[in-house]
């Protein structure tokens, strides 16, 4: 089997021509269709139907976003508050390079969900049993980080040797580590920008590209422990009732600032893709590659 060509670069108009062919692919009106974001993935909604049309950027992720399918699946048979697949919709199919799926669109009223409630939510996710049948891949926690390095070409090559360096020294770090909790799946990305409230009021789950069966350490820093003790973005009150809500206070765990480092590396890469898209996303990256320099807690970023 040929592997088909991972495409260079990724902007909105690679995006518009996968949105095009699989809309007619699939039967569905593509016209006046809105970007919603262009990150990792490229989210568009329909104007002529409530559905959003997920843009994979490379036809190599169809393992991963085939996973996203299966665990899409499962919650739904499981009833798990989460988002759906849109029905009766080819899923996981490959246009012009890029893997697209489709999803049901969601209405998000009332306030934004918090930290308790990725906590909340996380707490959930991790009780629910995952069926046999579903196979998650191993947890990488530093994946992807090298593929967008080697194809960050209009970044400074001190910065990329510095991160180059520092995946390394940090992948030794994670090899070394004592879990406390129990492996087992999580989200891989279980921030409550990840999370979104109905006008029902019902908090649901979104984004199942990083599921693995890895350390449950990993959502509870990602959830809650990074935003307090690594950006501060919590109260301390607020973070003791989110450790309540998930029964786990990660920030006394040992490992938990090898975690945190990897996940400032994570973050950082995934901002490094769109440096070239606007002079915002150059500057914040700077910004976040000056930081990791120096260990000094707060990091002081934006988010993005």
């Amino acid at each position: 089997m040929t592997k088909t060509p991972t495409p260079q670069g990724f902007c909105e108009q690679d995006a518009y021509r996968a949105l095009v062919a699989a809309c007619e692919h699939a039967g569905l009106d593509s016209r006046g269709a809105a970007l919603i974001r262009l990150g990792e993935n490229a989210l568009y909604r329909l104007a002529s139907a409530p559905v959003v049309v997920r843009i994979a950027r490379s036809a190599d992720l169809l393992p991963d976003v085939r996973k996203e399918v299966g665990v899409a699946r499962w919650l739904e048979e499981a009833d798990f508050p989460s988002v759906r697949l849109f029905p009766d919709c080819p899923q996981a199919t490959v246009h012009d390079g890029r893997v697209v799926t489709f999803w049901r669109y969601e209405v998000s009223e009332g306030p934004a969900p918090g930290f308790t409630d990725a906590a909340v939510m996380l707490r959930k996710l991790h009780d629910v049993v995952k069926p046999t049948d579903l196979l998650l891949p191993l947890f990488d926690p530093l994946a992807r980080v090298e593929d967008r390095l080697d194809s960050a070409t209009t970044v400074a090559e001190e910065d990329i040797a510095f991160l180059r360096q520092r995946v390394k020294d940090l992948y030794a770090e994670y090899s070394r580590l004592d879990f406390a909790l129990p492996a087992g799946h999580i989200h891989g990305d279980g921030h409550k920008n990840n999370l979104l409230r109905r006008p029902d009021g019902e908090v649901i789950l979104l984004d199942f590209e990083a599921f693995a069966w890895g350390p449950r350490e990993w959502d509870v820093c990602t959830g809650f422990g990074l935003p307090f003790r690594g950006f501060g973005w919590m109260l301390p009150e607020e973070y003791a009732q989110a450790v309540e809500a998930y029964g786990f206070d990660i920030t006394e765990w040992p490992g938990f600032h090898t975690i945190r480092r990897i996940r400032e590396v994570t973050m950082t890469t995934w901002l490094m893709q769109n440096v070239d898209h606007s002079p915002e996303a150059r500057a914040e990256f700077e910004r976040r590659v000056a930081s990791l320099r120096h260990d000094e807690l707060p990091r002081v970023w934006q988010p993005f």
